[in-house]
C-alpha cells in the first residue's frame, strides 16, 4: 500500500492523504495546529467569499468552488481533531451544497457559514482584570490609613508616673492628650497632598488643623500635675514637697527642658544644648528651648509659634513686606527658623527687619501661599 510521506494512506488524488490533501488547501504544512487550521479557514473564507465578486460572474464562479474545497477540506481536518458530531453534520450540510442547483446569492451555493463567535476571553480578562486593580486599590488604601495611624499614635511609652497622672485626672484630661495624634495626623495628610499638587484640599486640610489649633489654645492654661489619690500634697515637718510638674499642649520658644520630657518623652539622643527625637531636634539654652527643626513626617513634634500681635486671621496668602505674624497665619508654625528665616521642609522665607523680602518655593515639599511680586 501506498503511504503519504506523512505515513497515512495515499487518498484519491495518488499523491498525499486525505489530511495533507485538505492542509495543502488550506495553505498550511502537516505540522498545523487546530488554532492555525482554524485561522486560515476564518482567512480564506473572507478571501473567496461570493459577495466580493458580485461585478464579475466569472470570478464568482471561480470563488464559489474555491469556497466549496475550503469548506470540504476544513471539515476533513477538523473530523482529525474531535467533535466527530459536528464534523459528520458539517460533512452532510457540505454534500448537500455541491449537490444543489447553483443560485445567485444563495448560501446553499457557496457551501458557506457564518464564522463561529470567538470564546469571550475577552470579557473573561477584564472581569479578572477589574478584580485585581479593585483589590489592589483596597490594599493601597488601607497601607496609606494605616501609615497615617502609624504616625499619629508614634508616641513614646508611657512612664508609672504618666499613667498615674492619666488616671487621676480622668476621662476630661484624655481628651486634650489626643489632640497630638490629631495634629500629626492632618500634619502628614497635608504634606502629601502638598506634594502631589492638591493645593486646594491640603488649605482644607490646613483650616481643619488650625481650628483644631484654636480649640486646644483656648484651653492651653498650664495645667498641674495632681497628686495620688490617698496621697495628698503636704508639707511635712523641716520639709517642702517640690512645686508640681507643669504640661502644655505645645512645646514653644522658653518651654524648658523637663516640659518637653513631660511632652514627648525620653529623647533619641540629647546634650546640654539639644534633644533629639529621630529626624527632629529642639534646640536648648540655659534649659530652655530657643529653635527647632522639625520632620513634619517621620517624627512630628508639637511645636508652636503664636502671632505677637493682632493679625487679620483671615487671609490665605502672604506678600513682600508682609509680616512675620502674617506668615504665621497664613503658612504656619515653621519646621525651623531663626531671625531672618522661616523654613517649611524644602521651602524658604526671608525677613528683614521682621518684613518679609524674598522667598524659596519647593513645590515638592510644602508649597508656600503666596503672591507673586
Amino acid at each position: 500500500m501506498n503511504t503519504c510521506f506523512c505515513g497515512n494512506p495515499i487518498g484519491e488524488d495518488g499523491i498525499l492523504c486525505t489530511r495533507c490533501a485538505a492542509l495543502r488547501v488550506l495553505e498550511l504544512d502537516s505540522h498545523a495546529t487546530e488554532k492555525q487550521i482554524k485561522a486560515s479557514y476564518r482567512l480564506l473564507v473572507k478571501v473567496w467569499h461570493p459577495d466580493r465578486f458580485q461585478n464579475d460572474a466569472t470570478l464568482k464562479w471561480e470563488a464559489e468552488a474555491k469556497l466549496k474545497k475550503v469548506n470540504a477540506a476544513y471539515s476533513v481536518l477538523t473530523s482529525t481533531f474531535g467533535n466527530p458530531g459536528r464534523t459528520a453534520k458539517r460533512a452532510r450540510a457540505d454534500a448537500a451544497s455541491q449537490s444543489a442547483p447553483a443560485t445567485p446569492n444563495s448560501a446553499s451555493t457557496t457551501g458557506w457559514t457564518p464564522e463561529p463567535d470567538p470564546p469571550k476571553t475577552l470579557s473573561m480578562w477584564l472581569h479578572w482584570t477589574s478584580g485585581i486593580l479593585i483589590k489592589a486599590c483596597v490594599l493601597a488604601f488601607v497601607i496609606l490609613i494605616g501609615r497615617y495611624l502609624w504616625i499619629a499614635f508614634d508616641l513614646p511609652a508611657l512612664t508609672i508616673g504618666d499613667m498615674h497622672r492619666a488616671y487621676d485626672a480622668g476621662l476630661d484630661k484624655v481628651a486634650p492628650e489626643l489632640q497630638g495624634p490629631q495634629h500629626r495626623f492632618l500634619n502628614a495628610i497635608e504634606h502629601d497632598l502638598r506634594r502631589l499638587g492638591m493645593t486646594g484640599t491640603a488649605a482644607a486640610v490646613t483650616a481643619a488643623q488650625q481650628s483644631a489649633d484654636a480649640a486646644a489654645k483656648a484651653d492651653e492654661t498650664p495645667q498641674t500635675e495632681p497628686a495620688p489619690i490617698g496621697k495628698p500634697i503636704r508639707k511635712q515637718s523641716g520639709k517642702t514637697l517640690p512645686a508640681p510638674r507643669v504640661i502644655h499642649s505645645f512645646i514653644t520658644i522658653g518651654s524648658t527642658r523637663d516640659e518637653v520630657l513631660a511632652q514627648q518623652g525620653p529623647p533619641t539622643s540629647s546634650s546640654d544644648d539639644k534633644l533629639v527625637y529621630g529626624r527632629s531636634e529642639l534646640d536648648l539654652k540655659d534649659g530652655a528651648v530657643v529653635g527647632w527643626r522639625i520632620d513634619p513626617v517621620s517624627n512630628p513634634i508639637r511645636v508652636k509659634l503664636w502671632p505677637e500681635h493682632s493679625v487679620d486671621t483671615s487671609q490665605d496668602i502672604f506678600f513682600v513686606d508682609s509680616t512675620k505674624d502674617d506668615v504665621l497665619v497664613v503658612q504656619g508654625t515653621p519646621t525651623a527658623f531663626s531671625n531672618d528665616k522661616f523654613e517649611y521642609g524644602g521651602s524658604e522665607v526671608y525677613f528683614r527687619n521682621n518684613r518679609v523680602v524674598s522667598w524659596k518655593n519647593d513645590l515638592s515639599s510644602i508649597p508656600l501661599r503666596v503672591r507673586n511680586p
